[in-house]
């Protein structure tokens, strides 16, 4: 899974899926890296300078078991533009039976995550980019009037077609309208709903969001998310606490930051996060 930052989209967060029978070992920049838990590895590059370049090595060790066929036929041009008639895919289907008609219609493939109410994991849409007028072409079609199963279009070869996956959407807690955004947040001094005036008020220091980061239940990423923080966003820390060590922004740090939101309830967020030296961020320990 790969996180940047695109001048023109934004935030965007894309996943690739690789399938193999053999032993994977990847590298980012040069560093071998370790596979999380599932084999998945996340890539968090919202730090990166302009300019600057990523890259990620994926290398593979023979094993004893078989090596897998190619998706997609040898015929398949490795460059320029292909005839592809559409297939038939319906929110909900399955994402290996998706992939391999795509593959086998010589596009390349990748994924990203879509909040859904359908099956976790299913297949949402398919986005598939044309060299022609019609743009990208959206399966199932967003109309009648769209391309659709069984017309022709010219895909490129070049630009991987995606396919969003279901991921559940955040649920409201009964005291939480709004538990997937930073907007919970309780305000900073300098938003006029701050209780400025509230001598019964805890007390807090104002913090700033160094990337976009998940608001956890507990000090860990184990813990439940509960809210988020945006990069540059201003929030009212109550105290920190050690928990377990994150490396991520740029930096490792076992440090979490206890947050006030709307509602009156807390979260935690790594201290990585947030801007400045970690050890220095909050001057009051929980």
């Amino acid at each position: 899974m790969f996180r940047y930052l695109s001048p023109k989209e934004g935030l965007v967060e894309a996943g690739y899926l690789i399938r193999t029978d053999r032993r994977v070992e990847p590298s980012l920049d040069g560093q071998s890296l370790a596979a999380a838990k599932g084999g998945t590895l996340r890539i968090d590059a919202t730090e990166a300078e302009p300019g600057e370049t990523t890259e990620l090595t994926v290398s593979d060790t023979p094993q004893d078991s078989p090596v897998p066929s190619a998706s997609a036929s040898a015929a398949c041009p490795d460059s320029g533009a292909v005839d592809v008639v559409l297939p038939e895919v319906s929110a909900g289907d399955s994402v290996t039976d998706t992939v391999a008609k795509l593959t086998a219609a010589c596009l390349q493939v990748q994924y990203a995550a879509e909040e859904s109410d359908g099956s976790e994991g299913a297949v949402t849409k398919v986005e598939i980019p044309t060299t022609g007028s019609a743009g990208t072409v959206q399966l199932p079609r967003p109309d009648e009037s769209a391309p659709g199963p069984g017309d022709k279009v010219e895909a490129s070869v070049d630009k991987a077609a995606t396919v969003f996956v279901a991921t559940p959407a955040q649920t409201p807690s009964p005291s939480d309208t709004d538990t997937d955004s930073a907007t919970d947040l309780s305000p900073t001094p300098t938003d006029p709903a701050s209780p400025t005036d509230d001598t019964t008020a805890p007390a807090t220091t104002t913090v700033y969001g160094r990337a976009s980061a998940p608001v956890r239940s507990d000090p860990s990423t184990a813990g439940v998310q509960v809210s988020s923080i945006a990069a540059e966003g201003e929030y009212r820390a109550l105290c920190f606490q050690h928990g377990e060590e994150v490396s991520a922004h740029g930096s490792v740090s076992d440090i979490w930051v206890k947050l006030l939101r709307r509602n009156g309830e807390t979260g935690w967020v790594t201290a990585t996060a947030l801007s400045g030296e970690p050890e220095t961020l909050v001057p009051t320990a929980c």
